[in-house]
């Protein structure tokens, strides 16, 4: 996996800048960049207090700009049982494969 650099671009009047209220929790948004390419990141910030959020906010911004972040790989799957992750095969000793074999 890559390491991206975010982009920042702070606006000094708005002091939520990188941040977003849902229903509550307060997430952050910013743009990484590697190689030509750039990726849109988002976080909870798992806190429903705004002075919390902030705090966390401008240390998750300075450790990413100072380190980097890895970028996971957007590679298409194989079409999975979403409540396992594992890919959906055809087993043959599948009891629901054996049960429509039998019609």
């Amino acid at each position: 996996m890559p390491i991206g650099f975010p982009s920042l671009r702070v606006d000094l009047d708005n002091d939520t800048h990188h941040l977003w209220c849902n229903n509550g929790t307060w997430w952050i948004h910013y743009t990484i960049h590697f190689g030509h390419r750039a990726r849109r990141i988002r976080k909870s910030l798992r806190t429903r207090s705004l002075e919390e959020a902030r705090a966390r906010r401008d240390a998750h911004l300075a450790a990413v700009a100072a380190n980097g972040e890895l970028v996971p790989d957007r590679r298409p799957i194989a079409p999975a049982d979403r409540s396992s992750g594992k890919s959906l095969e055809m087993n043959p000793a599948s009891p629901s494969l054996a049960s429509a074999a039998a019609l």
